[in-house]
């Protein structure tokens, strides 16, 4: 096709187009400004969300970790009551283990009436009542026999009376028991 435009008309054709691509980039550009600007909000309300949503955690973290703080205090303080119980319980006079092997010691026939402990110089006191005076013997000799044991004393009120005799043991324990 031929252009028999006159000059000046041609001229005004070339500025349309260049207008109409001047307005075509512009809007194109604004419409990608704007565009670059909605995608810049909305990461933004997205690192919005996500910085709340770390900050309810560490909240939470901090709620749970001033719980555990409180737990391992609580912790803390039984378990010094504990240790303190346990020393308390450690220096205390084993009677049970005492008593048990005091009865093994005993005849079938003898039995303990009155018992008493000083801790001060490790030293029992008991008053045992035996059926025999032969019966006190063994005992005695059972008695001064074992090691844990030392100053055995007995006291008898009268030594000629034969049957039914209620007689007093004293002795020191070894520190060890």
């Amino acid at each position: 096709m031929i252009n028999l435009l006159p000059p000046i008309e041609k001229s005004k054709r070339r500025q349309e187009r260049l207008l109409k691509l001047t307005w075509i980039l512009g809007v194109l550009t604004v419409a990608s400004a704007l565009s670059f600007a909605l995608i810049l909000l909305s990461v933004r309300f997205y690192i919005a969300d996500q910085i709340r949503i770390q900050d309810v955690l560490v909240d939470e973290a901090k709620g749970k970790n001033i719980k555990v703080n409180i737990l391992q205090e609580k912790i803390k303080t039984v378990n010094y009551t504990l240790s303190g119980l346990n020393d308390f319980y450690q220096s205390q006079f084993p009677l049970t283990d005492f008593l048990g092997r005091i009865s093994l010691l005993l005849l079938q026939d003898m039995y303990l009436e009155r018992f008493s402990y000083q801790k001060e110089n490790f030293q029992a006191t008991f008053t045992c009542h035996a059926p025999t005076i032969d019966s006190i013997y063994e005992f005695r000799e059972a008695m001064r026999s074992q090691g844990d044991f030392k100053d055995v004393n007995f006291v008898l009120p009268d030594w000629l009376e034969p049957n039914n005799i209620t007689f007093r043991v004293s002795f020191k324990l070894n520190n060890e028991l």
